[in-house]
């Protein structure tokens, strides 16, 4: 898991406990885990990643990536230019940003 570094400019969604949030084709796009804790799992990997409050995590293949909050969780997806714009789903909401 990598550090979260501060600043970083990307979307900020709120998800629910056992809400979902789709990547589609984020090879390089990185999750950071803000708030509670994230289960996250990549089309044809076996692992399962978990992040919590200040970690992340970068996606390392295209396909579709799963982010779910295994508690009410916020995040931040950064590194997006080419990602596919899916909409939220299951719980996921865009969080607005404090001034």
């Amino acid at each position: 898991m990598l550090p979260v570094h501060p600043g970083i400019d990307g979307d900020v969604v709120a998800l629910a406990q056992r809400g979902i949030h789709r990547v589609e084709d984020g090879a390089g796009a990185l999750i950071e885990c803000l708030s509670g804790v994230l289960w996250i799992t990549q089309s044809g990997d076996h692992r399962d990643i978990t992040l919590s409050a200040g970690e992340g995590f970068r996606l390392d293949r295209d396909g579709l990536a799963i982010v779910y909050g295994l508690e009410p969780a916020r995040l931040r997806i950064s590194g997006r230019q080419g990602l596919a714009r899916r909409p939220a789903a299951f719980g996921s909401r865009p969080h607005a940003r404090a001034a």
